[in-house]
């Protein structure tokens, strides 16, 4: 009785774990520690991923019509400053490129070499709830970047990131909260970051 009790009370309260793999594919032909300035991106969606992003899409045109804002269009790009607090309301394909500036930025990627990417997104899925609650289920977002020089358009490397945020139990769904298409963008970002700049950790401000 007391073992099952343990383990009810360990589903309850289990915390996400996190796994952000990045795997490289073509070696980086520059020299980060120069400097790397991301000057523009490119966004493709495979077509496995858009089915999903069409559910994304819809919930964030959903909070974005109760908030009494104008409609998008899902397949365009981010046009003028954005706050924060509206990315929730704004399509995959304006959210995204917005939460890169901003991890980009706060890692310093503004000064040295001006590169471009290319980033394919082939894999979105958020966590069931029922499911998490039960045996566990997970967020995940995953596709490859492609680097190039943005002069010549010479390509410069590429790796793949797959993040996934893991759930079980109750206490772990109640802590994933809100936002979950942000922090994993976010996530992405921070890997991103990581590889171009050849640091662990943003720099101080």
């Amino acid at each position: 009785m007391r073992r099952f009790a343990f383990l009810v009370l360990a589903v309850i309260v289990a915390q996400p774990a996190a796994a952000k793999q990045v795997t490289p594919l073509t070696p980086l032909t520059f020299d980060a520690t120069q400097g790397v300035r991301v000057t523009g991106m490119d966004l493709v969606f495979a077509e496995a991923f858009r089915r999903e992003q069409g559910e994304s899409d819809a919930k964030a045109a959903h909070k974005r019509a109760a908030t009494g804002l104008a409609p998008l269009d899902v397949n365009s790009y981010p046009v003028g400053p954005t706050a924060q607090e509206h990315y929730p309301t704004l399509p995959f394909k304006q959210m995204f490129p917005l939460v890169m500036r901003d991890v980009t930025k706060e890692w310093g990627l503004a000064q040295g070499r001006a590169v471009k990417l290319r980033i394919t997104l082939d894999t979105l899925k958020t966590a069931d709830a029922a499911v998490a609650i039960l045996v566990g289920s997970y967020d995940q977002l995953a596709g490859m970047v492609e680097i190039f020089d943005a002069g010549s358009g010479q390509p410069m490397g590429s790796f793949r990131i797959n993040v996934i945020n893991a759930h079980a139990g109750w206490g772990s769904m109640l802590i994933r909260g809100g936002g979950v298409r942000e922090k994993l963008a976010e996530e992405f970002g921070l890997e991103l970051s990581r590889q171009i700049s050849g640091r662990k950790k943003k720099p101080k401000t």
